[in-house]
């Protein structure tokens, strides 16, 4: 199917995305394990080294300040729930962005309905845990279902 224009763009947007959050399954994948094998206490200190010189320099630096924030929000009590979830939210994006990708007509559905439980499981798990990383997964995974429906869309049309 040949895209002209600004549906062009959009495909180009959705692949960039769809690529985007397959880097972000494989790095959940890996937090996921990280915390199983008791690393991710040393988030905080790993964190620390990345951005220290540049809070040496500039201590306002937004980024890395946020870099410390995030480091620091993981509730230490939820290190089980975060190691699930990272594992499967990554395996299942990871799965759903090979058949999106692959032009599986099946997929776009499978990743709408994943996404939106997804987003339902990460709100009522914010409300308990609360912490900053499951809105900005959640955000995440709205703009992904938008670009999902706007290709699917696009693939029916032509």
């Amino acid at each position: 199917m040949e895209r002209h224009g600004a549906d062009r763009v959009g495909h180009v947007i959705f692949v960039i995305t769809l690529l985007g959050k397959g880097v972000l399954g494989a790095v959940q994948i890996a937090a996921g394990i990280a915390i199983v094998l008791g690393l991710a206490r040393h988030l905080p200190e790993v964190a620390q080294w990345l951005v220290g010189a540049e809070l040496a320099a500039d201590p306002n630096d937004w980024l890395a300040r946020h870099v410390i924030a995030l480091a620091h929000g993981f509730p230490p009590g939820e290190m089980t729930f975060y190691a699930i979830y990272f594992l499967m939210h990554g395996a299942l994006h990871l799965s759903v962005v090979v058949a999106l990708l692959a032009g599986v007509i099946w997929a776009y559905p499978a990743a709408i309905a994943t996404l939106v439980g997804f987003i339902l499981y990460q709100g009522a798990e914010w409300v308990h845990v609360g912490g900053i990383v499951l809105p900005v997964l959640t955000l995440i995974d709205v703009v992904v279902i938008y670009l999902t429906l706007r290709e699917w869309r696009a693939r029916q049309a032509g």
